[in-house]
């Protein structure tokens, strides 16, 4: 995710770069640090949960104390925002927006709802702006992109996230001594997921038309496939194409510049 702000922030400045990189590669550390924090205290904040979810993970496991686990996420969390204020005023209080808003998700997840998946899908596109409040605006050959690229991921990462919570919704705990919604209907929201992912999928054909050129062109094509057959394998393969169509798009948008410049 760092790195595809780092290459959305290039989209934004339309590839002026000059004298910027020591900020930008600073800035997208302290994202890097900071979303590492989250993952963390939501490892500690679900621990109860992985036991039945994922008994192999460090701290269901006692591989990894939750004392431990909770002064490595305060380091990583502390030493992000310290290297966002390494940058300017405006991107750090974005970050600082993020970590409490990553903070707030972990402590509230299990008793949200639906709006869980509606919420991580916000939090997944939030790096968006992010880059250009770093970038200070959007202008260059390829910006247009910038407005599909969040609506697709949008889409797609709402439906990424329903198919994890259905694969582990055994060890999910009741809300309000209530089985959740995707406990309740399974089926149901395995197709929903389906739909948002696949027809999300074919957005990624959009940006060829609003700057990306050929090489963006392979790549999407690519990931347009898989992103509408994780819509007709099995909940796990599915989450494994959906990765593979994420890793892909931006694979694809990051040798565009890379191969054929500005």
């Amino acid at each position: 995710m760092s790195l595809t702000y780092l290459l959305t922030v290039y989209y934004a400045r339309g590839g002026a770069m000059s004298g910027r990189w020591g900020g930008d590669w600073r800035s997208a550390a302290a994202l890097a640090l900071v979303i590492a924090a989250a993952y963390v205290a939501n490892d500690i904040l679900d621990c109860g949960v992985d036991q039945v979810n994922a008994p192999r993970r460090p701290i269901p496991a006692r591989r990894v104390g939750a004392g431990a686990a909770t002064a490595w996420a305060s380091v990583l969390a502390a030493a992000g925002l310290a290297m966002a204020a390494t940058c300017s005023a405006r991107f750090f209080v974005a970050m600082s927006a993020l970590a409490g808003a990553l903070l707030a998700y972990d402590l509230l997840s299990k008793r949200i709802g639906p709006a869980k998946q509606v919420i991580v899908a916000i939090l997944m596109v939030s790096y968006y702006p992010l880059a250009v409040a770093q970038a200070c605006g959007a202008g260059g050959p390829r910006a247009a992109s910038l407005v599909v690229f969040p609506i697709w991921l949008l889409l797609t990462a709402w439906g990424y996230e329903v198919l994890k919570d259905l694969r582990d919704r055994l060890g999910d705990p009741p809300i309000k001594g209530r089985p959740t919604f995707i406990q309740r209907d399974p089926p149901r929201w395995r197709r929903l997921a389906g739909v948002a992912i696949a027809g999300a999928a074919p957005l990624l054909a959009l940006p060829m038309a609003l700057g990306c050129k050929w090489v963006y062109a392979a790549g999407a094509g690519a990931a347009i496939v898989l992103g509408v057959s994780s819509a007709f394998v099995s909940l796990r393969n599915a989450i494994v194409l959906v990765y593979l169509e994420c890793f892909v798009a931006a694979l694809a948008a990051a040798m565009d510049v890379m191969i054929l410049g500005v």
